[in-house]
């Protein structure tokens, strides 16, 4: 007989040698608490993200990407089954509608060994595959946000601009970098 927690574990739509990268599940919101729950983190999240992150934002989230459709947005997991983080996609809409906004997050505990760069490459090319309407991936960090920068160049991201006095948190305007990857960007993500 299969063990009951195996069975309540989605099948990953990504795996890497560094993450695994899944549909949420319900029993995951203790795991999302612990790896979202930090100011380091959330500095540079939107404030839609909340912080302190408590079990009912995460039961929210899960139940909210659980209930979309189409799925975009996953859990980031490390190979062991640990959660790290979050990974997902907002399509846009009316002449834009085949270029959508990738947003990723990996808890603090898990900074500095290759999660978010494995997990941002890999989704990348999965989205690509999963929508073929897309043609055009974005990603806007805060221009502070030199760890997340890292992560889109290494993976391949352009840089297009500067998007100057675009943000405001907690009433500190900042600019904010554009990166983008194309559809025709694929084959040198190799």
């Amino acid at each position: 007989m299969a063990d009951s927690t195996s069975q309540s574990t989605p099948a990953p739509i990504v795996t890497t040698d560094k993450c695994i990268i899944r549909a949420y599940a319900p029993s995951d919101a203790e795991g999302a608490v612990a790896a979202a729950n930090y100011p380091e983190l959330v500095q540079y999240m939107r404030n839609t993200f909340p912080h302190p992150y408590t079990l009912d934002s995460a039961n929210y989230w899960i139940n909210l990407c659980l209930n979309s459709d189409p799925m975009v947005n996953f859990g980031i997991f490390t190979p062991e089954g640990i959660f790290a983080g979050g990974i997902g996609l907002t399509p846009y809409k009316d002449i834009e509608y085949r270029t959508w906004e990738i947003g990723y997050w990996v808890g603090k505990d898990f900074w500095g060994k290759g999660i978010a760069t494995s997990a941002l490459k890999a989704f990348s090319v999965w989205a690509f595959e999963r929508f073929p309407e897309l043609i055009r991936i974005e990603a806007v960090v805060f221009i502070e946000n030199i760890a997340s920068q890292k992560v889109l160049e290494r993976v391949g991201y352009t840089k297009e601009g500067i998007r100057r006095q675009a943000v405001c948190k907690k009433e500190k305007i900042m600019d904010q970098v554009m990166y983008s990857l194309l559809r025709d960007d694929l084959r040198d993500l190799s």
